[in-house]
C-alpha cells in the first residue's frame, strides 16, 4: 500500500478543524448546487450520485436540513444566484509542489483574478490547464476511523478500491476507482466502520519534496480557506 501525501494527512485535520466554522456551509452549499446542475436539475440524493455525495458530507457537519433544501433549489435554479459553475484551477505552489484546486464560482473572472494574486502573492504561480494535471489521477475518496480488517480490504478491492492508506490518527483513507465510492461507502457503512465519508477528487500519482514544507502549507491552507475553493489537492511528499 502507497503513502499519503504530507498535504493529505494535513488537510484532512484541517477539515474537521473547519467543520466548527460557519463558514463551511457556505461551501457545502455551493457543492450541493453544483451536484445538482451536474446531474442535469435532479435533486433527489437517490436519483443523483454527485448529490448524494454532497449531502452526505454536508450532513458530516450538521449542517442544517433547511441550508440543503435552499442548495438544492439554488443548483434547480429555483433560489437566488442560481449561476454557478465549476472550475478546475491548476498551478505550482511556492516549494515546488504542483497543486489542483476545484472551485465553485458565480464569478469566473473576478475567482480566477483573486486566485491568481493568492498565488502570487505566497511565491507560488497559476498554471494553464492541463500544466500540472498529468500529475495527478481521478479517484474516489472515502476516509474512515479506526482500522480496517483483512476480510474487509479484500470485499473493497472486488466493489473497486484501488488502495488503502492507514494515517497516524488510527484512521485512514481508502481510495477507488471513481464509479465505485458509493459502493464503498455503502459496504463500510454497513460493516460499522465509523466516519466514512466519500467524494470524487484527484490523488497524485508522483509527490515530491518542498523546498520549504513549513511555506508550502501556510499556502495550501490559504488557499483552502478561499470561499469559493472546494477541495485542494497537492503532490507534497
Amino acid at each position: 500500500m502507497s503513502g499519503h501525501s504530507k498535504w493529505s494527512t494535513i488537510k484532512h485535520k484541517k477539515a474537521a478543524n473547519d467543520a466548527v466554522r460557519s463558514g463551511v456551509f457556505t461551501k457545502m452549499a455551493n457543492a450541493i448546487a453544483i451536484a445538482v446542475k451536474k446531474g442535469g436539475g435532479v435533486g433527489d440524493p437517490d436519483m443523483n450520485f454527485s448529490l448524494r455525495l454532497a449531502v452526505d458530507k454536508a450532513r458530516a457537519v450538521s449542517m442544517p436540513k433547511e441550508n440543503i433544501q435552499r442548495a438544492i433549489e439554488r443548483g434547480m435554479d429555483k433560489g437566488a444566484g442560481a449561476d454557478l459553475a465549476e472550475l478546475v484551477i491548476e498551478g505550482f505552489a511556492p516549494g515546488g509542489v504542483s497543486v489542483v484546486a476545484t472551485i465553485v464560482t458565480d464569478s469566473r473572472n473576478r475567482s480566477v483574478s483573486e486566485l491568481r494574486n493568492l498565488f502570487e502573492k505566497h511565491g507560488g504561480r497559476m498554471g494553464e490547464p492541463g500544466s500540472v494535471m498529468y500529475q495527478f489521477e481521478a479517484c474516489g475518496i472515502v476516509p474512515y476511523n479506526g482500522a480496517l480488517s483483512e476480510d474487509i480490504q479484500l470485499a473493497l478491492i472486488d466493489l473497486g478500491m484501488t488502495d488503502v492508506v492507514p494515517d497516524e490518527e488510527g484512521g485512514g483513507t481508502v481510495y477507488t476507482v471513481p464509479d465505485r465510492v458509493h459502493d464503498v461507502v455503502s459496504y463500510l457503512t454497513s460493516a460499522g466502520v465509523d466516519g466514512v465519508e466519500g467524494s470524487l477528487g484527484y490523488r497524485p500519482k508522483v509527490t515530491a519534496s518542498a523546498s520549504n514544507p513549513d511555506t508550502t502549507i501556510a499556502f495550501l491552507e490559504a488557499l483552502s480557506d478561499y470561499d469559493d475553493v472546494q477541495e485542494v489537492y497537492a503532490n507534497m511528499a
